[in-house]
């Protein structure tokens, strides 16, 4: 078979960083590598889904008529996509919710399972070419999933599911391995960190008339992962505009 464009983009990654690492050693480099999965289409080969059988799953705790309080619903004005997504779901396994939820999260963790070892890969290399020592690692996502809970499968809903991203950051010489921050924050502060990071300008307005750069540097958390020096705001704010209409 052909490759998926998972595989082709850490194929990608990791050629380019053999090239890089044959040049000059302190040339700067910035590499982003977007994987689509575990988004849907949950597409990834078989061995991944063997992982994951489905009698050694288990779901959450998923209260009956939990949606009927929503604004997803129709009765309260709602014509969800992501309740569309669940409806179909279980009426393609002939209604058995559980079944049906248990394919989609075998799916989905063969799809983390996936990307997951493109990423092993991918850092791998960076170790065996020698810049690991001295290049910045952040992973990230855009959005979250709902997985069945509140009759929901989809994006772009203000519950943690989908709000709540991963970000691992990994600065050599700045960052404390194995620390987790608890303060909440937000991806626009990605660009003021690897400014900081990188000595790089803090000036980013080509004139007065430009506006000043949005998010905080997230370096104090860094350094701290308990720092009260932050500048940053105390809350991460999300916020969903009706960007479609599902008849």
């Amino acid at each position: 078979r052909g490759l998926t464009a998972d595989e082709s983009n850490a194929q990608w990654a990791m050629d380019r960083m053999r090239e890089l690492s044959k040049g000059e050693a302190e040339t700067p480099f910035f590499m982003a590598v977007g994987f689509m999965r575990p988004h849907t289409p949950l597409i990834v080969p078989q061995r991944f889904f063997d992982l994951y059988p489905l009698e050694s799953l288990s779901l959450p705790a998923i209260l009956e008529g939990d949606i009927k309080d929503t604004y997803l619903t129709k009765s309260r004005g709602g014509n969800d996509r992501g309740v569309k997504i669940f409806e179909s779901l279980v009426a393609s396994y002939g209604g058995d919710r559980v079944l049906a939820l248990k394919h989609f999260t075998q799916a989905y963790l063969a799809c983390v399972s996936s990307v997951d070892e493109h990423i092993g890969a991918i850092l791998n290399t960076l170790e065996q070419t020698g810049l690991a020592k001295n290049t910045i690692i952040v992973f990230t996502s855009d959005h979250g999933w709902g997985t069945g809970p509140k009759d929901y499968v989809y994006k772009n809903s203000l519950w943690e599911e989908s709000t709540r991203v991963p970000l691992i950051i990994r600065a050599p010489g700045v960052s404390q391995a194995g620390t987790k921050a608890s303060h909440p924050v937000s991806l626009v502060d990605l660009f003021p960190t690897l400014i900081e990071l990188c000595s790089l300008p803090e000036e980013t307005r080509l004139s007065e008339n430009g506006a000043p750069l949005d998010g905080h540097s997230l370096v104090p958390f860094l350094r701290n992962a308990n720092s009260r020096n932050w500048s940053g705001p105390a809350a991460a704010l999300t916020a969903v505009h009706k960007w479609n209409n599902f008849d």
